[in-house]
């Protein structure tokens, strides 16, 4: 009896939040209070960036860092959108002067998580890479949530959920090993399962070319030798370059002699993978669609 009436406490509790214009969050913690609707929102994460404009809430957004800013969200670039500067090295100081009603960061700026905190309610939405889908599902939600667009929130996970079901039914049928890699500045880093690239082999299930690689943030540091010795039937490159230097990566640099041994070379399998959505914004609405589309039209390649 004692638990139930505990139990309504709490649901109470709750209500008289919502009644006061704030929503309880986050992932089943009640660690912020997050305004309902906020008009005045600085997005420093991208992939959030990402489905609330999916979701038609372009117009909320007040600042964004646009020293990284993916071409592919180049609305953003306008001048009604003030510039904070880059997704690691930003200017706290010109937020604070915008006296934004919510704060939107990711893993990128959680050191600063609690000086922008002072400004006004700061929400960390990250994606767990150990639980991908579910992560990309909660953000999806919960954004939808904040402004009341539910209903529109639920249909991008449904329209996820049914492409990455026809994309996971293909590649059951797939024999060939994957390997996903960083391509950066001449260097290869390989990654695995339970990476931030994992969704390849977690979700997907695509079988790994190597089983051994341990989840880390920078990957396995790895060589041309080591690829061709793989040998994977399909080989991931995400060019780190492009947002780096600003210049992609050329095939002749990752295509060397070693490489053009592999069966993925061989059979027309490597996929270079654009790093603004898969390295920048990797869990946004549209960039899980994009992401999807990449390795499906690689997988759906017809082996020589």
């Amino acid at each position: 009896m004692k638990k139930l009436f505990f139990a309504a406490v709490l649901l109470l509790a709750a209500q008289a939040v919502f009644a006061a214009d704030y929503t309880l969050l986050f992932k089943g913690k009640v660690a912020n209070q997050v305004p309902v609707s906020p008009k005045k929102v600085v997005v420093m994460d991208y992939s959030s960036l990402d489905t609330m404009q999916e979701l038609g809430l372009a117009s909320v957004v007040a600042a964004v860092p646009k020293g990284n800013l993916p071409a592919y969200l180049g609305e953003f670039k306008d001048k009604k959108y003030a510039d904070v500067g880059g997704v690691m090295d930003f200017d706290i100081e010109k937020i604070y002067r915008m006296s934004p009603d919510l704060i939107i960061i990711s893993a990128r700026q959680q050191r600063m998580h609690e000086k922008l905190s002072r400004i006004a309610p700061t929400v960390n939405i990250n994606i767990d890479n150990n639980n991908y889908v579910g992560s990309f599902k909660t953000n999806t939600m919960l954004l939808g949530r904040i402004w009341g667009k539910d209903a529109q929130a639920k249909q991008i996970v449904e329209k996820f959920e049914t492409e990455a079901d026809r994309l996971r039914s293909i590649i059951s049928k797939e024999q060939g090993r994957g390997l996903i890699t960083l391509y950066n500045a001449g260097k290869f880093s390989a990654y695995g399962k339970g990476s931030r690239f994992g969704i390849v082999h977690d979700v997907l299930g695509l079988k790994q070319a190597d089983g051994n690689i341990l989840v880390s943030t920078h990957g396995k540091s790895v060589n041309s030798e080591y690829i061709a010795k793989l040998n994977p039937d399909f080989l991931f490159v995400v060019d780190r370059d492009s947002v780096v230097t600003g210049k992609s990566a050329v095939k002749k640099d990752v295509e060397n002699k070693l490489i053009r041994t592999t069966n993925a070379y061989r059979n027309g399998r490597i996929a270079y993978l654009p790093a603004d959505y898969w390295y920048l914004a990797n869990g946004g609405a549209k960039s899980m669609m994009f992401m999807l589309k990449d390795i499906r039209s690689i997988v759906s390649k017809t082996s020589a």
